[in-house]
Order: C-alpha cells, then structure tokens, then sequence
C-alpha cells in the first residue's frame, strides 16, 4: 500500500494551507522600512532621481541599513517556511542553478531585488550583455571578484573588482555593466533597479575585442509578440499567415517583431512570403528594406529556382 506523506495528504483536501507565510508577508508589509521603500519605489518609477530618494540612497549606500532591511523579510520568512514547508512564498521569485532572486518589493519599472550566489570557480566570460536600465547595488555579506565593463568612445573598457560586504555597483544606461565572475563565499546582493520607459536593445558584446554578437529586444511586449509568432510558426497555423504578413509590413511595429513575422510568413507560405520580402525591399523609408534586400539575395544565391518568384534585389 503506498505510503502518503501527512503534509502531502493535507495539500491534496485543503490546498495550499499557509497562514504562517501569509502573516510574514502581512507583517513585513506594515514595517517602517516597507512602507519607505514602497513610497520610494513609486517616485522613483515616475521618474524621480535616485539622489532625491533618501530612504532609497541610505538603503544602497548603508551597509547596515541593506542588512537590516534585508533580515527583517527573511527572519520571519525563514521560521514561517519552516513551519509550512509547502506555503507557496508570496513574492516573485525565480532560481537557477547557483543562483536565486526574490523581489521583495516592487512598483511599476522600480523594484528592490535580493539576489544569493553560491560559491564557484573564477571564469573570465567570453561576452558581457549590455542592457538598458539604471541599477544601484549593495553586497550585503560573501566575498567576490567582479568585472566592471564600460562602453567608450576607444571601445570596451573592462575592470576586476575584488568585492565584500559594503562593496557598491552603481550603473545607468545602456553603457556600463556588471558580472560576478568568482564567488569566494556565498553572496548575498541588494539590488535598486529601474527600466526606462522604452528602453534601447540590449547588446552582447565580445569581451575580447568589443565586437557585437547579439541584439534582444528590451521590451517584454516585443519579447511575447516573439515568442507568439514562434508558436504559430510552430503550429504551422496558416491562419494566421495574413495578420502575420500585416505586422511584418507594419512600420510602425517593433523592428525585431517584425523581421520575426517575416521569417515566419515565409516558413508558412514561400509564395507569401516571399511578396511581403519584395514589399519590404521596394521601400527605401522602410526601416527593414536593407535587411530585406540582403535576404533576396541570399535566397536566391542558395535558391535559384525562386527566382520566378521573386523581384530581383536591389
């Protein structure tokens, strides 16, 4: 006869029965320090600077103030889940291997992030992503070494740090960036971001020589229209082959979608596709009509027997 756990038998007639961690997260949002950082966190996401928001500037810039604030979620935290080993924890939250992130609290484009890093061996990383956003941090306890990149004029300009508790990374823009590339003991950052209202791409960069590898769209809109048109793709869905084609005409539309829809409208239909690709390479306001003309020709170079089919490039 199998064996049921008495926890597992609870969950299964009365769900996830979690009243310990509920009242953590009660208690923690009616602190002094939640409160603060909540009031800061919603002027900063409507565009306050971060020197104008003391509470924030004293909570990235104090030490002890970064530990008290971090110890007064996770003491209670760590009893009630004790407690409750099953209680779903309220926050966002996400893990990987060596690594995990809570956001304690959150507003908007704003929030504050507790991020844990095991120990690992040191490892220059062959590339570094630049993303667009403004990013305050504090370590509050381990040891590290970190590399610091920046992007200049003479090209990429890179620094190890060896950090410990009190250490501070401060970056803004699409420019500077920021990799643990050693972790000594196990790390323990508080992290203050903000992402632009539209930000810019982000952009991996060769570590070697500078050289882009890679451009991702910044926009989570753009990044779920994506991966839409993926599984549509997928699907082989020739119903939606005519909004597809729409979109991918649509100037107005984000670049990166577009191209996506492109690709996929050829995937579903060559003959389709292929008009929409002309469409795009006859007009020279286009933003996509230099990337369709370079597409023409490199089907036709692989494809000769679409030429029927298709305009000559320009």
């Amino acid at each position: 006869m199998m064996q049921v756990h008495p926890d597992i038998a609870r969950l299964r007639s009365d769900g996830a029965l979690q009243p310990r961690t509920d009242a953590a997260l009660a208690q923690w949002c009616s602190t002094r320090r939640a409160i603060a950082a909540m009031e800061g966190l919603e002027k900063f996401h409507q565009g306050a600077a971060f020197e104008d928001l003391p509470f924030l500037v004293r909570l990235m810039r104090d030490h002890a103030a970064a530990r008290a604030f971090a110890d007064a979620l996770i003491t209670p935290f760590l009893a009630a889940l004790r407690a409750e080993p099953l209680a779903q924890l309220p926050l966002g939250h996400s893990s990987a291997p060596g690594m995990a992130r809570l956001r304690m609290a959150t507003h908007g484009r704003a929030g504050v992030t507790l991020l844990a890093i095991a120990p690992r061996a040191r490892a220059m990383p062959v590339s570094v992503l630049f993303e667009d956003c403004e990013a305050h941090e504090i370590i509050l306890a381990g040891e590290c070494e970190a590399a610091v990149h920046r992007r200049e004029a003479g090209g990429l300009v890179s620094e190890v740090q060896l950090c410990s508790a009190g250490t501070r990374f401060n970056r803004k823009g699409p420019d500077a960036a920021r990799q643990i590339i050693a972790v000594a003991r196990p790390l323990l950052v508080l992290q203050l971001t903000r992402e632009p209202d539209h930000p810019q791409p982000s952009q991996e960069i060769a570590t070697a020589d500078g050289a882009l590898l890679k451009v991702i769209s910044a926009s989570k809109a753009s990044s779920q229209h994506m991966m839409a048109l993926g599984v549509l793709g997928a699907l082989e869905h020739h119903a939606a082959l005519h909004p597809i084609a729409r979109l991918a005409k649509d100037a107005a539309a984000d670049r990166d979608v577009r191209w996506e829809a492109m690709r996929q409208c050829l995937a579903l239909d060559t003959g389709e596709g292929l008009a929409v690709l002309a469409a795009l390479a006859r007009d020279p306001g286009d933003a996509l009509q230099a990337a369709a003309c370079a597409l023409q020709r490199q089907l036709l170079a692989a494809h000769p027997d679409l030429a029927a089919m298709m305009e000559e490039p320009a």
